[in-house]
């Protein structure tokens, strides 16, 4: 009993004067009177002729936060908190994550403004505890959200990375902010989950259809054996039906370097996939001849601007280019960041090629990582994810690491212990040629790399599965071991652009689009640089090979690393999703029978069946193709053999 009188005293000592009436409005079960104190606390704060929340075109850079003193911004996150959990209470989650989104938004706009030169990996918070307090409660409120929502990958990082975030001293002074708000005990559990878990997933139904949908992914069996390598899912693409063997691509590795990490884009208007490797000369597939070819391209320098981004001639250090995020639109090449001949942690170099006239124009960003930031555009970076949608208006920009392990290995600026996974959405507007950094609302995805995404043009949304966090932990309690690092298999998709103009005015544009999760019973096993694919044709999406650390495949615990070479099918349960020949009801009951067995051979999640041979079920097989392909590393790792 005493605990929760220490609990009740924590949240009464830690409340603000400004929002007392409020939260006494909140207390007796008032939500609607106590949502409209707060609001109206927080328009006297920002002026009653702002929008609220403030945004710049729907973007996060707001000038008006950036003038506010510290108490009337510790007021004004506490209104945020306190409309939060108002809209939590009156059944508005989408609302309530959006508050609390605002929350962590004002702490962007401080840091821009007094700390505007620091990367984002660069410790930066303010003085004042009270800020701290507001802030700490903002982010275990959204994290419980994201928890109810089944979206384990989130609840992890929005508590992990604010108790990271908040100094120790701020801690000393304040002890409440650990021990009742973000509940250290609380979130050392929470790292146990794996992302969706196998002991949660069969329990998480869809409780709230603006953040969540139902979803499948079935394993597809192939007729015939082929298809590309492995951890080179970037070379395939839908063309046609059937997996077809097309000629070898015929450039050599010494000239291109390792066949990792590149894109291969379709081109509808030329009937060419296109392949550009950093190198002068663009290679290209003719999908009407079957045969290779390449062209030479030349970048136009502009001057002084081009000069000051570090290019000479030729933007990519010895012709190299791995792990960017390409995308081709209008008959135009648009390419932004990876890594080259120069540098390992990434760059935030954006060109565009002109496909008619064969011609790069740089956009934006530098060669290499400056010393200090420009926080008007994306940071240097690999394996971000991009897209554009049907409007072909905006290239999508959405998270990737800087790899600062690697920089401190080749003795490069910024160099760190571990890669830092970037938490921000950009949008480049094709027309007006800049930068907007957008809003994460809804149901979001974890800040991840190395992720399978991809927009399918018929369900008019963005589809982002798996991937890989390199900075947020993971407890593998089995064998009492902790890693420094998470792999993803949970899926999302945001939504593409609204089909009038009536449509764009019928609601705020901070909530006009947003993220869902989709909920599915079984998936692929967690992993990175994994392969969507979209028929353009049917709409179907497909996911394809990938790689993880073995140690997310428990039960081969001899090997070091796992590829995976299985082809997936995702049905989402929307119109042209393909979902009505999932069974719903049959797949919660066989998710109900039992913990989740892990298939021996491909990782993946589901209610297996275990090996009938002398091994006593020590391993499952989630299908005959798998127990035929991983029969002898089992027989060699359990000493089994067929009864």
């Amino acid at each position: 009993m005493s605990a929760i009188n220490d609990v009740t005293h924590d949240i009464e000592r830690l409340g603000l004067s400004s929002t007392r009436v409020g939260d006494t409005l909140f207390r007796i079960g008032n939500y609607s009177s106590a949502k409209e104190e707060y609001l109206k606390v927080a328009k006297s704060i920002v002026g009653p002729s702002s929008e609220f929340p403030i945004s710049a075109n729907g973007g996060v850079i707001s000038q008006r936060y950036a003038t506010l003193t510290d108490s009337q911004i510790v007021d004004l996150m506490g209104c945020l908190n306190g409309l939060a959990q108002c809209e939590r209470k009156l059944g508005n989650n989408t609302a309530a994550l959006l508050w609390l989104e605002e929350v962590h938004i004002i702490y962007l706009n401080l840091r821009f403004s007094r700390a505007g030169k620091l990367y984002d990996w660069t410790p930066w918070f303010p003085e004042n505890v009270d800020f701290t307090v507001q802030y700490a409660k903002a982010r275990a409120a959204a994290g419980d959200i994201f928890l109810e929502l089944g979206n384990t990958g989130t609840t992890v990082h929005r508590r992990w990375t604010a108790q990271e975030m908040i100094p120790t001293s701020h801690n000393i002074r304040e002890p409440r902010i650990l021990r009742t708000i973000l509940s250290r005990g609380g979130t050392k559990h929470l790292i146990s989950f794996r992302h969706p878990d196998p002991q949660l997933v069969h329990k998480i139904t869809v409780t709230d259809p603006s953040l969540q949908l139902l979803g499948s992914w079935k394993k597809m069996k192939i007729k015939k054996a082929g298809g590309p390598g492995r951890r080179m899912g970037f070379s395939s693409f839908i063309w046609d039906d059937g997996w077809k063997s097309e000629p070898d691509y015929p450039q050599p590795m010494s000239r291109t370097s390792a066949f990792l990490g590149w894109h291969t884009l379709v081109c509808p208007e030329h009937k060419r996939v296109y392949l550009f490797t950093g190198r002068p000369a663009l290679d290209f597939f003719d999908l009407t001849t079957k045969t290779w070819g390449s062209f030479t391209t030349k970048f136009v320098h502009s001057g002084t601007s081009d000069t000051r981004a570090g290019i000479k001639n030729w933007p990519y250090p010895k012709n190299q280019l791995t792990d960017s995020t390409q995308q081709i639109v209008n008959e135009k090449l648009y390419v932004f960041g990876g890594t080259h001949g120069s540098t390992s942690i990434g760059c935030n170099l954006f060109l565009v090629l002109d496909l008619k006239t064969k011609e790069w124009r740089r956009l934006s960003g530098t060669v290499m990582p400056t010393k200090d930031s420009d926080v008007t555009v994306p940071g240097p970076r690999k394996t971000p994810n991009g897209w554009v949608d049907n409007a072909k208006d905006k290239f999508y920009l959405l998270g990737g690491e800087c790899d600062r392990m690697g920089a401190a290995l080749s003795g490069e600026m910024h160099g760190g212990d571990c890669g830092h996974p970037f938490d921000d959405f950009w949008s480049w507007d094709l027309t007006a040629e800049k930068w907007t950094r957008e809003r994460l609302v809804g149901n979001v995805p974890a800040p991840r790399s190395e992720t399978a995404c991809i927009y399918n043009p018929l369900l008019n949304k963005t589809i982002l599965w798996g991937g890989y966090n390199p900075d947020l932990p993971t407890d593998y309690v089995e064998q009492d071991i902790n890693f420094g690092f998470s792999y993803y298999a949970d899926t999302f998709i945001y939504d593409g652009p609204p089909a009038s103009e009536t449509a764009q005015t019928t609601s705020p544009p901070t909530i006009r689009r947003k993220w869902q999760q989709v909920i599915t019973k079984g998936f692929p096993t967690y992993r990175a640089q994994s392969h969507l694919l979209v028929d353009p044709q049917s709409g179907r999406t497909y996911l394809f090979g990938g790689f993880t650390n073995n140690d997310f495949v428990p039960s081969r615990k001899n090997a070091i690393s796992r590829s995976f070479g299985d082809l997936w099918e995702l049905r989402i349960d929307l119109p042209g999703g393909h979902f009505e020949g999932v069974d719903v009801e049959d797949e919660v009951r066989t998710a109900q029978l039992g913990p989740w067995q892990r298939c021996f051979t491909c990782g993946s999640a589901g209610p297996w069946r275990k090996c009938g041979g002398s091994c006593r079920g020590r391993a499952f097989f989630c299908d005959a193709e798998c127990l035929k392909e991983g029969w002898k590393d089992h027989k060699a790792a359990h000493d089994c053999r067929k009864l």
